[in-house]
């Protein structure tokens, strides 16, 4: 779906564990992703220049985000990254100008990378949601 720009919402089938590399990259009518439960990894640069991308739900099960995966999605507004995460890649969050970041880890684990908050968006460490 790579520079499918009038993709405006997706609905991913049952099953699947992985979000590959650029899969969404550039869909700028995008403005919200629900990523469904069982999905383990989502690969480098899948959501890169999301434009109109306010709000991203990432479930538990997620281990592994990909480097760049929300880079240049200006309109994000807010992301939870649940404890569950063991890696972030590289520039992660870069040109993500109106985010606020909520980790539910208590601090930056050792195992993501040093760049993948570049802008220094805000972070609140220790988040806890809700609905627990």
């Amino acid at each position: 779906f790579l520079h499918c720009i009038r993709l405006n919402s997706i609905e991913f089938p049952a099953g699947i564990k992985t979000i590959g590399q650029e899969a969404f990259g550039n869909c700028s009518g995008l403005t919200s992703v629900r990523i469904p439960d069982g999905i383990e990894s989502i690969g480098r640069r899948a959501f890169l220049d999301c434009i109109r991308l306010t709000s991203v739900r990432i479930p538990n099960e997620v281990k592994s985000i990909g480097s760049g995966i929300f880079s240049g999605c200006s309109g994000l507004t807010s992301i939870r990254i649940p404890d569950g995460v063991k890696r972030i890649g590289l520039l992660t969050f870069s040109g993500c100008a109106n985010a606020t970041i909520y980790c539910e880890s208590p601090s930056q684990p050792p195992t993501w990378d040093k760049k993948w908050n570049p802008d220094n968006r805000p972070v609140v460490w220790n988040y806890k949601p809700e609905n627990n």
